[in-house]
């Protein structure tokens, strides 16, 4: 892969080491350094052209790597900046709002994220590029039978279950549609769809601010869907990437905490539980989502004779990666690798296979936090204890629990 890389910033070593880290990963890449100091501001006719990505300070020297970014915003076409920082949390909000693809603390400038966050940037703007540039039909988005949502965009696809952001045609608020396809037709037939109607009927009843909000659930022709609210200040992903000091990881923790209690009270397990699925609303406020899109059927689909499962399972328990049968200890289990990622900035453990996570979830001991977050050690050891019998036995129990320092 041949990219094209901006990088301005005011620290010589600092554009050294991004242009070394980028080096390693694409050794075709073209990295052009750029210093502020020396070289000057750009002008505003400064389109950003020839360039995949840009990757900016702040602040550059004595100016304000962010006004420099509003000014980039500014100019149609523009490639995606990802800002480069001291992680101040006002400053990574305005960052946000001016239009950064994504920001990241220089404290975490290491050679794995930032190789995972200049690929997931340049994998976006691939994705929005080839949606420009092919016109799509007016009906490509229908659902049959599905009325009272306007379809914008498709998030994402899979072979049971696709995911769209759309309008409520009665109120114009924006929702997140997931529509279950063809689900008599697809495995457990009637009993899935029966299933997953069951669950989020129960999750509709949650009043929790911390569990996303059902808008609406129902079959249009052979498809099952759900209506949610949409949150628009992006993932659990982007904070850990950014870096999080410990007391902000604990609280974020409890929250998580907090949503899975109100779901194991009416019977329902999450099941797949990362990151990914760990919502910001505009106000900043926390909403879990994704209790599986009828994962509990469809988890006995992911493991094949041989016992593989397909994904990547950083964040299964050890019972969930050999397919035994599961409790609310295993939802416990996946929030403990939650919270050693916040603390430390990287997952407990990595491989080449899907299967070499899962063996090192059930073998390898839990590994250490840095001393700056050694404090919630005795939380991972016991979250993420090979046994279920040996963690938290519940939600309850897990957030009784306080770190020395707190």
């Amino acid at each position: 892969m041949s990219i094209r890389v901006l990088v301005i910033e005011s620290s010589k070593d600092y554009r050294a080491l991004i242009a070394h880290h980028i080096g390693a990963r694409w050794r075709d890449a073209k990295v052009t350094e750029y210093d502020p100091a020396e070289s000057g501001r750009f002008s505003e006719n400064f389109s950003g052209a020839n360039n995949d990505l840009v990757i900016l300070g702040d602040p550059l020297g004595d100016q304000c790597g962010l006004d420099w970014l509003a000014q980039f915003r500014q100019t149609k076409g523009f490639p995606p900046v990802i800002v480069v920082g001291d992680g101040e949390e006002r400053a990574i909000v305005r960052a946000m709002k001016l239009g950064a693809a994504d920001y990241l603390s220089r404290s975490r400038l290491k050679h794995d994220t930032l190789i995972e966050l200049v690929n997931d940037v340049l994998e976006t703007q691939d994705a929005a590029s080839e949606k420009s540039q092919t016109k799509v039909p007016e009906n490509s988005l229908d659902i049959p039978g599905l009325k009272g949502y306007q379809i914008e965009r498709c998030i994402s696809g899979g072979d049971i279950a696709s995911v769209y952001l759309a309008k409520e045609t009665a109120s114009g608020r924006s929702v997140v549609l997931k529509v279950l396809r063809q689900v008599p037709d697809f495995g457990g037939g009637e009993a899935l769809l029966d299933r997953f109607l069951a669950e989020f009927e129960a999750i509709g009843r949650i009043s929790h601010p911390n569990v996303v909000n059902i808008y609406d659930l129902g079959i249009a022709d052979n498809h099952a869907y759900i209506a949610m609210e949409y949150c628009s200040r992006g993932s659990l992903k982007r904070l850990i990437r950014q870096g999080m000091y410990p007391q902000d990881a604990d609280k974020i923790m409890r929250q998580i905490g907090e949503a899975l209690g109100a779901i194991h009270g009416v019977g329902i397990l999450h099941r797949d539980l990362k990151p990914t699925n760990v919502l910001f609303r505009e106000d900043g406020s926390l909403a879990l989502i994704d209790f599986g899109l009828a994962k509990q059927a469809h988890l006995k689909s992911e493991l094949t004779g041989t016992g593989e499962i397909f994904g990547t399972p950083y964040y299964m328990s050890p019972e969930q990666g050999h397919g035994e049968p599961l409790d609310e200890r295993s939802d416990i289990y996946s929030l403990g690798v939650i919270l050693y990622e916040m603390l430390s900035g990287k997952k407990p453990y990595d491989g080449n296979t899907a299967m070499a996570v899962i063996l090192q979830h059930a073998r390898e001991p839990v590994p250490k936090l840095p001393e700056h977050a050694s404090a919630w050690q005795p939380a991972i050891d016991k979250m993420m204890a090979k046994r279920p019998g040996h963690r938290f036995q519940s939600v309850a129990e897990l957030l009784a629990w306080q770190p020395a320092t707190v």
